[in-house]
């Protein structure tokens, strides 16, 4: 029998700033925490493939940089996502329409790199079903109330794909720029 939740958490727990940073499990979310790079992170999603886990939502929480998020030193960036996560299945995590991916590391979605990062998350990990990757152009801080990363300046990212993996939508601050089957990727 499937196990559904509405969010699939995954943080870097590589050191202790990160660990301070971690979302925490609730009822209607699960935790995974990687302090050992993306082939950690390849391992748990494929025993959470394998157990029957289902996700509606997810967010990576881990230091980030212009096209790229941090599990200790090892970087997942868009060469990673297509050389290790592209059509490996890791798709069946998440089999609902419209999946939000969020990537609360600072700058991720910044520059050229930001914006073929969030595109190769959305192909990798949503393309059955479609859903949106989107990440900050900013940095972050820790808020010392809540304990999550805030941005207060910087636009907002998204990358869009529909349900097939084909057609892609790119947004800035939820603003159409560009879509269709191969569109020019904004710059």
């Amino acid at each position: 029998m499937a196990k559904t939740y509405d969010l699939l958490s995954i943080n870097d727990a590589s050191s202790r700033q990160m660990r301070s940073l971690s979302r925490e499990e609730t009822n209607d979310s699960y935790t995974i925490n990687i302090d050992e790079g993306h082939a950690q992170l390849r391992g748990e999603m494929s025993r959470l493939i394998q157990q029957g886990f289902r996700f509606r939502n997810c967010i990576f929480t881990t230091h980030g940089n212009e096209g790229a998020i941090f599990f200790g030193d090892t970087w997942i960036t868009y060469n990673i996502w297509y050389t290790q996560f592209y059509h490996r299945g890791y798709d069946r995590l998440f089999p609902f329409p419209n999946t939000k991916l969020y990537f609360a590391g600072c700058r991720v979605a910044g520059g050229p790199m930001g914006w073929k990062f969030l595109e190769a998350a959305a192909r990798c990990l949503v393309p059955s079903a479609g859903g949106v990757a989107m990440g900050w152009t900013s940095l972050g801080f820790g808020s010392p109330v809540s304990g999550h990363v805030r941005h207060l300046w910087g636009d907002t990212r998204q990358v869009m794909v529909l349900p097939g993996g084909e057609i892609l939508r790119f947004y800035e601050n939820w603003n159409l720029i560009t879509d269709g089957v191969n569109p020019v990727r904004p710059g």
